[in-house]
């Protein structure tokens, strides 16, 4: 049987991810709605597709991330325990209610300055490196990869990456090539941050 130490140094444990999962989950939400999605540019994963859903069909972004989200929550809590469950839905619902809140506000940040895309990538892949590091996920493909990642020599960030070529490929049929040539590269560098920051 566990002892009160083991559940008081398991609460202080996770009292001390909190904060660090939702400061993640904010700074891929700025890199979402202030720099990518108003200059035409996807993220990937459940994130991406949401993205593509909204843009198609008006709905409201942080709507369809908490949706599409949720069976990889319950995946995470079958396959990586209940702690990393929580975290990432933690993490999912600071993503989604981050988004929502800078939906309200108007675009500032416009124009295709390599600057910009390289700022972003870093931001999203800042934050999501972030909240893994601290026993979440922001994305039900990096509960996909991570799992991988465990099974597989390869990384986290070359896991998220793999997956997410396929939905670029759609991403090119609505936004052409050069947006998603350009949201390739920006992910590309984003999913290296994200295997910097969490090791």
């Amino acid at each position: 049987m566990k002892s009160k130490k083991f559940y008081k140094v398991y609460a202080i444990d996770l009292c001390l991810r909190i904060p660090w999962i939702i400061a993640g989950a904010f700074m891929a939400a700025i890199s979402l709605e202030v720099i990518l999605i108003p200059n035409g540019l996807i993220d990937g994963g459940i994130t991406g597709i949401s993205m593509m859903l909204s843009d198609t069909m008006e709905l409201s972004l942080s709507a369809l991330l908490f949706l599409f989200n949720l069976p990889f929550i319950l995946l995470g809590y079958f396959h990586l325990g209940k702690r990393f469950a929580f975290c990432t839905m933690l993490g999912i619902v600071s993503l989604t209610i981050s988004t929502g809140i800078l939906e309200v506000f108007p675009p500032f940040l416009f124009g295709n300055s390599i600057l910009l895309f390289f700022i972003g990538a870093i931001l999203l892949g800042v934050g999501i490196g972030i909240v893994i590091r601290h026993g979440g996920a922001l994305d039900g493909t990096d509960v996909l990869a991570i799992l991988i990642s465990r099974r597989t020599s390869y990384s986290v960030g070359e896991s998220i990456f793999a997956i997410n070529i396929f939905i670029f490929i759609f991403a090119i049929l609505l936004f052409g090539w050069k947006g998603a040539i350009i949201s390739i590269i920006t992910y590309y560098i984003a999913t290296t941050v994200v295997d910097m920051v969490r090791t």
